[in-house]
């Protein structure tokens, strides 16, 4: 299994997340989240493929209300933080 790196880019914190590679590389990522104790889910956009299938840089770009049980949604305790 061939594992890819992703870094999630929020203002100035960055994530760290790894998943299985695809064919692809996802051009948006789907993280659950919470504001005020309400679901929701942070969207990410690729923005840096050029170290593919290593590396992927992805930003933040909009928060929108969860759809519980999405399979597209990468589970919360996946995430983990690093200094950006």
């Amino acid at each position: 299994m061939d594992i890819v790196l992703a870094v999630l880019e929020r203002g100035d914190v960055a994530y760290e997340i790894e998943f299985e590679r695809t064919s692809e590389p996802p051009f948006e990522l789907r993280v659950p989240s919470h504001i005020g104790g309400a679901a929701v889910v942070d969207v990410f956009d690729l923005v840096d493929a050029s170290e593919w299938p290593v590396l992927l840089r992805y930003a933040f770009s909009e928060c929108v209300p969860a759809v519980m049980g999405s399979p597209d949604d990468l589970n919360a305790e996946d995430l983990g933080e690093v200094d950006h």
